[in-house]
């Protein structure tokens, strides 16, 4: 990585985190829910896996790397009565990047996110498994919608 400053214990931590973790977790209760009716496994993604912040390249080929998974891990899973989830925030006010993303009025508030999430699943709106807010719709479909080079330019400014 040509980036100054760039340290390989840092990108470990978060691949081991992003995805080992969830990897982990996953194989740990498989076989518990194999044996569960109605049971749901739910891993969280990011529209960055589909549109990245160059600033933070490997928790977005985290999230990247978590979507496939998820994918192939659903197709899988078909036949089995375990239904595999994607939960995929938008830019939450958290201290995800540190103090100032808390208070960001351009972060969507802690309890709207929430709520939205709640509702979506509850009314089992998440097409193709994926769990998704309408503010992440741009992101999300901008390679689709030939919006990709604009957004990705507004995300990461020179």
């Amino acid at each position: 990585m040509a980036a100054e400053g760039w340290d390989v214990a840092a990108a470990r931590a978060v691949v081991g985190t992003n995805i080992l973790g969830v990897l982990r977790v996953t194989a740990a209760f498989l076989p518990m829910l194999k044996a569960r009716p109605r049971a749901t496994i739910m891993a969280t993604s990011s529209a960055l896996a589909f549109l990245p912040r160059a600033e933070f390249p490997t928790y977005c080929a985290s999230k990247a790397f978590l979507h496939s998974w998820l994918i192939s891990l659903r197709h899988q899973l078909r036949k089995i009565p375990i239904e595999v989830l994607e939960l995929s925030p938008p830019y939450v006010q958290t201290a995800l990047t540190g103090p100032h993303q808390e208070s960001d009025p351009r972060a969507m508030p802690l309890d709207a996110y929430v709520a939205e999430v709640m509702r979506l699943l509850e009314r089992g709106e998440h097409p193709r498994g994926e769990v998704l807010l309408a503010r992440d719709h741009a992101r999300r479909w901008a390679e689709r919608d030939g919006r990709y080079d604009a957004i990705f330019a507004a995300m990461n400014p020179d």
